[in-house]
């Protein structure tokens, strides 16, 4: 005996989207090689919001997330910070001094700093990210005749989550 309803059957689930495109093997090993071939190396991470961080590479995930140890962060003058320091540069030149320095009414200005320790910069969050090396460094890591791009050459990453791109 059946019985009627007018029930539709039950929706089907979702279908489960991967948070990265499938790699080739091959791209995957190059791609684990890489990232341990920065590991213990000082990177410049630079967020969303021009704060950098300047750490030991530690470790990464899926997602993109960073952790630093030893790290630094460096924050740019707001532009209230840059307006007064203007304004103070501008009351101590006199009128025949500026137009002689040549520098066109630009203020120079450090960038605040302080000491974090051990880090975790979300990946989301993240824009670029720089390797920097020592020579110390180079003669520790360099043992056995590796293939890499000079660190010294300024080599960096650029992009967040979505994906890097090398920079030169």
């Amino acid at each position: 005996m059946s019985i009627a309803t007018g029930a539709s059957p039950p929706p089907s689930p979702p279908p489960v989207l991967s948070p990265r495109p499938a790699q080739q093997p091959q791209e995957k090993e190059e791609a684990t090689a890489f990232l341990r071939s920065l590991l213990n190396k000082n990177l410049q991470v630079t967020t969303t919001d021009n704060r950098m961080f300047y750490g030991e590479f530690k470790c990464t995930d899926y997602e993109s997330n960073i952790v630093l140890a030893h790290t630094y962060e460096y924050r740019q003058p707001t532009p209230q910070q840059i307006s007064s320091a203007a304004a103070a540069a501008a009351a101590a030149g006199t009128a025949g001094a500026a137009s002689d320095s040549g520098s066109g009414g630009k203020v120079t200005m450090d960038m605040t700093s302080r000491y974090l320790g051990l880090v975790v910069v979300p990946g989301k969050y993240i824009v670029r990210i720089e390797a920097h090396e020592f020579a110390s460094q180079l003669r520790r890591g360099n043992n056995k005749g590796s293939s890499s791009p000079s660190p010294s050459s300024g080599i960096g990453i650029v992009g967040g989550a979505e994906g890097g791109v090398p920079v030169i």
